[in-house]
């Protein structure tokens, strides 16, 4: 009886909370959804210059196709259809290969983050309730994420010499017009994506400090940082379907920061809230322009 009242006091709290100030917490986690998909929008832009020059918008657009196709796909493999359905038939294998080059990079921040809250959490030592299985997990991350992570970068940075061997490949010739131009993007493009994918990730970990705040978890943006990054990084490890995935985020979050608050309902809400606001709310109306494209 006593975690039900404590349920709906959290619950009262939760409501009263949406009134004034938060609502304009709440207004602020859209925007930023906007910003972070605008932000990968402009990720794609860059990618597809100077062979395929197109305005903000329409690559927004493109995005939220790929985002709505994504969601019944593993790790949202089917991104990349929605994007290049919009693009001249010449040219959708060569973005289908800016967008695994593009979310590469999404996962090279990933690991970075991870590695660095990996460290965080192990001098703190306070983070996660001891649970069977869940320190060795970690253990191995904290050790194994810089290894991987040097690994990535080398692949990322020399993805031109990687193209040039793939297309080299006899079977592949055929493909060489239309690939030729991966095998020399500029560092300096690279960069820049990767740039735009560490701002991204930003975003997202200032979307959660502010649900905790707003639904009084009592979690500080430094706790925040740490146990968002982890629960990243392990839903980049396991395999899932994005409109399953919700399942994973709260146990994933509960295990990583249960011991922080008492408030398990408050994080449950703040995990629900990102995934609706940065997942389900932009496959929603990517969806209803794939209908429209298809109806042209």
């Amino acid at each position: 009886m006593a975690g039900q009242k404590d349920i709906q006091l959290h619950f009262s709290s939760l409501v009263e909370s949406m009134k004034g100030w938060g609502s304009l917490m709440l207004l602020l986690v859209l925007v930023i959804m906007l910003l972070q998909w605008l932000l990968e929008a402009k990720k794609w832009q860059v990618f597809l210059r100077p062979e395929h020059i197109i305005k903000l918008p329409e690559a927004f657009r493109m995005i939220l196709s790929g985002i709505a196709l994504s969601m019944a796909t593993p790790n949202r493999m089917g991104e990349f259809a929605g994007r290049v359905m919009h693009l001249p038939s010449g040219q959708r294998l060569q973005g289908a290969a800016f967008t695994v080059i593009g979310n590469f990079a999404q996962l090279i921040v990933t690991c970075l983050a991870g590695s660095i809250a990996l460290c965080m959490e192990w001098q703190d030592q306070h983070l996660y309730t001891t649970s069977v299985g869940i320190e060795t997990v970690q253990s191995v991350l904290l050790w194994a994420t810089p290894l991987t992570l040097v690994f990535f970068m080398l692949l990322y940075f020399k993805a031109g010499l990687i193209f040039n061997w793939i297309l080299s490949l006899r079977m592949l010739g055929k493909f060489r017009d239309q690939l030729g131009a991966l095998s020399t993007i500029p560092n300096n493009v690279l960069l820049k994506v990767l740039l735009l994918s560490s701002l991204r990730f930003v975003f997202f970990i200032l979307q959660y400090w502010l649900l905790f705040t707003l639904t009084h978890t009592g979690i500080g943006f430094h706790d925040t940082f740490v146990g968002i990054s982890i629960m990243l990084l392990w839903l980049a490890i396991v395999p899932t379907f994005s409109i399953l995935e919700l399942g994973l985020r709260w146990e994933f979050a509960l295990l990583l920061m249960g011991a922080l608050t008492e408030n398990a309902l408050g994080i449950a809400v703040s995990v629900t809230s990102v995934w609706l606001i940065n997942l389900m709310l932009p496959a929603a109306v990517g969806a209803i322009g794939l209908l429209r494209f298809r109806s042209r």
